[in-house]
């Protein structure tokens, strides 16, 4: 027999407190009902979802495969009614969102004073990453809405491009490299760069592009933080390969310089993806047509 959501809430209580005794107070029982109620929990379970200790209760490795999962239906639960309880065509609930790192922050500023202003009843929820951290987002469903950057070899089915990136070399202010408007790929040869590690999407079109061109990459560090890039380009004499979106404000200000890469351009899509494994409320909607208005502004001249 399936356990009830109230058993699931219970689950979720234990967890977060650690101590069958605390949660009894909170729901005004003794603490061996709900010692009872566990014990029925992990019977209908078909094993043990906490290791009790002196100290209380810690989750076993299976209930900590499961907690996120009951986190994330629950909060999908409590989303539906809300909904529900709003009218249908009211929009509400949390909503998950994970963007790259490299998207303006004023970009998602104005999408959520647009979000805040139109949709009250919606709560964001936002987390950065690089993209293969928020391709693992979306495929575990961690989140509802991905903000990605294709090759355009992967797409999936609930994905529509919001624009094109181009990259740049980026380099230190007054660095000869990165002076002129424009640089030839095979100019990259011996720089000592700093790129995100394998295995990557953009390294994989990086090392295909040097190997056609016969260029031989310098691959001084490896590094998936875009702050820590910048950071080392500035600090440390070395070279990064960014989106021209990624530096939009340090070269305005001076504080970087950069030069778009030719013969061949390195150019990659920004899109908007859906989760396919949770479900797409009205909410989630709502929020994914506010962001790709504000976010297609990146990709204009």
């Amino acid at each position: 027999m399936a356990l009830s959501i109230d058993q699931w809430r219970l689950f979720v209580q234990i967890a977060d407190h650690g101590s069958l005794t605390k949660v009894a107070t909170m729901r005004g029982v003794a603490q061996s009902a709900i010692s009872r109620q566990l014990s029925a929990m992990e019977r209908q379970c078909g094993g043990r979802l906490f290791h009790r200790t002196g100290r209380g209760v810690a989750l076993t490795e299976s209930g900590q495969q499961l907690y996120p999962r009951v986190l994330a239906w629950l909060e999908e639960a409590d989303a539906l009614g809300s909904d529900a309880a709003r009218a249908v065509d009211q929009p509400a609930g949390l909503v998950r969102v994970g963007v790259l790192s490299s998207i303006s922050h004023e970009c998602l500023s104005h999408a959520y004073d647009q979000v805040r202003r139109l949709h009250p009843h919606i709560r964001l929820r936002i987390r950065d990453g690089v993209g293969s951290a928020v391709g693992e987002w979306l495929d575990n469903g961690d989140i509802d809405i991905g903000i990605l950057m294709r090759s355009g070899r992967d797409n999936r089915r609930r994905e529509s491009i919001l624009f094109t990136a181009r990259h740049l070399l980026v380099g230190a202010p007054g660095d000869p490299a990165t002076r002129s408007t424009t640089v030839p790929f095979a100019s990259l040869q011996g720089l000592p760069l700093i790129l995100a590690g394998a295995p990557s999407a953009f390294r994989r079109q990086m090392d295909q592009m040097a190997r056609r061109m016969g260029v031989t990459l310098n691959i001084a560090l490896e590094c998936d933080s875009l702050q820590i890039q910048k950071h080392m380009v500035l600090r440390n004499g070395l070279y990064a390969v960014l989106a021209e979106h990624a530096v939009t404000r340090e070269c305005a200000n001076g504080e970087l310089q950069g030069s778009l890469i030719v013969k061949p351009s390195l150019t990659r899509s920004i899109t908007l993806a859906m989760s396919e494994v949770r479900p797409m409320t009205l909410a989630c909607r709502e929020v994914a047509h506010i962001l790709r208005n504000s976010l297609e502004k990146l990709g204009q001249p």
